[in-house]
C-alpha cells in the first residue's frame, strides 16, 4: 500500500509543471435562472471547468459575468459575480479551458441530473421553419477506490439523445439515461441491487409544437416554469407570449428511493407568468399552485410566489415564497395557509471589477402527509433546516488577478437541539499569468459547526498543452479539524487531473487522488486513493 502511495506522489511532482491557457472561446445561453444559480446552456461544454468565470459583451467588452460552480455534457451552473442583466436571452461567453471532472460522486444523482433536464427543457421557440436535427453523447466511466478497508470500482453508461424537429415536422424527442454497477474486491453478494436501482431515466419524452408559442410533451421532463417538483411522468401543456407565460400538467413524480415510475404518486398543477425586459434590464414574476397526492389521497397542496428584478442599474433581486395551502391536525385535513419558505437575495454592483451579494434563506423543510404518515420528524429527519444569511465578494483589481469569497451563517438545528450555529468562511485568490503560463488559485476556508470546527488549505496548479489538446492540473488540499466524539485529525489530499481530445468529439479524462488521513484515536492512518476515467464519445 505504501508503494503505491509513493509512486503517487512521485507521478504528482512530474505532472506539477502543467498547467492551463487557451484563447478559444465558446458561447451559450442564459437558460434557467433560479434562487441562487444561473444555468447556462451550451453546444458542449468541452474545455469549460469548475471556477472558470463566463462573460457577457457591453459595449463589445467581455465583463465578468458568473463563477462556475457546476457542469453537464451542455449547460454550466454558475454563481453571478456582477451587475451584468441576465435574463433568458442574455449571451454568455467562456474562454475555452479543458474540463476537470469531479470524481466524488453526489449521494442523491438525481439532483444534479435534474439540473441538466431543466436546462434542456427551457427552450425558445423560434421563428424560422423547424429544422431537423439530431444528437446526443455516449460516456463510459469508471470510478476505483482503493482504501485500507475497502476496494471496489464502479461503472458508469450515461446516454443522451436529442432529436428536435423529427424530419422537419413539429416533433420532438429527448431523453437521457444513465446506467450503473459496482464491482468490488472480493464480490458481495450487495453489489447488484437489481435493475432498478442501476438504470436512471432522467428525461425520456416527446414534444409536439402547437404552434409557434404553444406547445405539449408526454413522458419524463421537468418544465423550467415548474421546477419546484422537479421531474414529472405525465402531460405538459405551455405557452409562451410576449408579456405572458402558462402552463400546465398532470401525471405522477418518480418514486423518491428508485427514481422509478410510481402511478400512485399523482400530481396536478399550473402555472402563470409575466416577464418584461428593456435595455436597463428585466423582470420575472411568477405564481404557481400545484397538489401532490399518494394512492390518492392529498400528499402536499401548495403555491409558490417567485420575482426577479434587474431594471434598476447594477441592482439584482431575487425574492421567492411558498405557501402550504393543506394540513393535518389530529387526523382531520384541513384548508390552511402558511407561509412555509422564504428565500431573498439582494446583488449589487458598486464598481466594474467589484460585486457584492446578501441572501438571507428561510426555506424550511417539507412535509408530506400521506408518504411520511407516522409523524413529522419521519419526513425531515434528514433534512435539516437551511435558514440563514450568505454573503459572497468578487474583486478584479487588474488583468488576470482574482479575489473571492463568501462567509455563511446558519441558525442551530431544532432537530438535534443544537445550540450551536454553523458559521464558514472562505476565500481565494487566482492568478492566470504564472511563469510558464500556469494558472494558479490558492483558497483557503474556516468551519465552525456543533459537532467540527477546522481550517482547510488548498492550491491548483493548471496548463494547456499542444493548443489546448491537452490539459493536466495538480492540488493540494490540507485539512485539519476536530470533532467532539474525535481528537484533533489532519488530513492531505493530492490530485492530479490529465484531459486529452483525441478527436473534435472523442475526449479521455483521468482523475488520480490520494488521501492520507491521521487520527490521533488511531494508531494507523487511514490512507485511501481514488481513480476517475471517462471516455468520452459526441455524435
Amino acid at each position: 500500500m505504501k508503494s503505491y502511495f509513493l509512486i503517487f506522489l512521485f507521478f504528482s511532482v512530474h505532472i506539477a509543471v502543467f498547467s492551463q491557457n487557451s484563447s478559444e472561446v465558446l458561447t451559450g445561453k442564459v437558460s434557467y435562472i433560479s434562487s441562487q444559480n444561473v444555468y447556462v446552456k451550451f453546444e458542449n461544454t468541452d474545455g469549460i471547468q469548475v471556477g472558470d468565470t463566463l462573460f457577457t459583451m457591453q459595449d463589445n467588452k467581455p465583463q465578468p459575468a458568473l463563477i462556475v460552480t457546476s457542469l453537464s455534457t451542455i449547460s454550466c451552473i454558475g454563481t453571478p459575480v456582477s451587475g451584468s442583466k441576465l435574463s433568458s436571452k442574455t449571451q454568455i461567453i467562456a474562454k475555452k479551458k479543458i474540463t476537470k471532472t469531479e470524481i466524488t460522486e453526489k449521494a442523491k444523482e438525481p439532483k444534479s441530473v435534474n439540473e441538466e433536464a431543466i436546462v434542456k427543457a427551457f427552450k425558445k421557440k423560434k421563428a424560422e421553419e423547424p429544422k431537423a436535427r439530431f444528437d446526443g453523447r455516449l460516456s463510459v466511466s469508471s470510478y476505483t477506490n482503493v482504501s485500507n478497508y475497502n476496494t471496489n470500482q464502479r461503472f458508469r453508461y450515461n446516454l443522451t439523445l436529442n432529436a428536435p424537429n423529427i424530419g422537419n415536422s413539429n416533433l420532438s424527442f429527448d431523453s437521457y439515461l444513465s446506467f450503473t454497477h459496482l464491482i468490488s474486491f472480493p464480490a458481495k453478494t450487495t453489489d447488484w441491487q437489481g435493475l432498478n436501482n442501476a438504470l436512471k431515466i432522467y428525461s425520456l419524452s416527446f414534444k409536439y409544437d402547437l404552434s409557434k408559442t404553444a406547445s405539449i410533451s408526454l413522458g419524463r421532463r421537468i418544465n423550467v416554469n415548474m421546477a419546484n417538483i422537479g421531474a414529472v411522468d405525465g402531460l405538459q401543456f405551455e405557452n409562451t407570449g410576449k408579456y405572458f407565460s402558462y402552463g400546465a400538467l398532470i401525471g405522477s413524480r418518480p418514486n423518491d428511493l428508485t427514481y422509478g415510475f410510481d402511478s400512485k404518486l399523482v400530481q396536478y398543477g399550473g402555472f402563470l407568468s409575466h416577464h418584461i425586459e428593456n435595455t436597463t434590464g428585466n423582470m420575472q414574476t411568477s405564481f404557481a399552485f400545484f397538489n401532490q397526492m399518494n394512492n390518492f389521497k392529498t400528499d402536499r397542496r401548495f403555491a409558490y410566489f417567485q420575482h426577479t428584478n434587474s431594471l434598476l442599474k447594477n441592482f439584482d433581486l431575487f425574492c421567492s415564497f411558498e405557501f402550504d395551502l393543506y394540513k393535518v391536525l389530529n387526523s382531520v385535513p384541513l384548508n390552511t395557509f402558511d407561509l412555509t419558505s422564504t428565500y431573498v437575495s439582494l446583488r449589487y454592483k458598486p464598481v466594474d471589477n467589484l460585486s457584492l451579494s446578501l441572501a438571507y434563506d428561510a426555506r424550511k423543510n417539507v412535509y408530506y402527509y400521506e408518504t411520511y404518515p407516522q409523524n413529522k420528524l419521519d419526513s425531515i429527519l434528514d433534512k435539516e433546516t437551511r435558514q440563514g444569511l450568505r454573503f459572497n465578494f468578487y474583486y478584479r483589481p487588474f488583468k488576470n488577478f482574482t479575489w473571492g469569497g463568501n462567509a455563511n451563517y446558519r441558525l442551530p438545528s431544532y432537530i438535534n437541539s443544537d445550540t450551536v450555529p454553523t458559521m464558514n468562511a472562505s476565500s481565494f485568490i487566482s492568478y492566470s499569468r504564472l511563469p510558464l503560463d500556469i494558472y494558479g488559485t490558492i483558497n483557503v476556508m474556516a468551519l465552525r459547526s456543533v459537532n467540527t470546527d477546522g481550517m482547510v488549505y488548498g492550491i491548483s496548479l493548471s496548463r494547456d498543452f499542444f493548443a489546448g489538446k491537452v490539459n493536466a492540473q495538480v492540488d493540494y488540499r490540507m485539512t485539519n479539524y476536530s470533532r467532539k466524539s474525535v481528537l484533533t485529525s489532519s488530513e492531505n489530499t493530492a490530485t492530479v487531473s490529465i484531459f486529452w481530445r483525441i478527436a473534435r468529439k472523442t475526449t479521455i479524462s483521468g482523475n488520480f487522488e490520494g488521501t492520507f488521513t491521521k487520527d490521533a484515536n488511531y494508531t494507523t492512518p487511514n490512507n485511501y486513493g481514488r481513480m476517475y476515467i471517462n471516455i468520452s464519445q459526441r455524435f
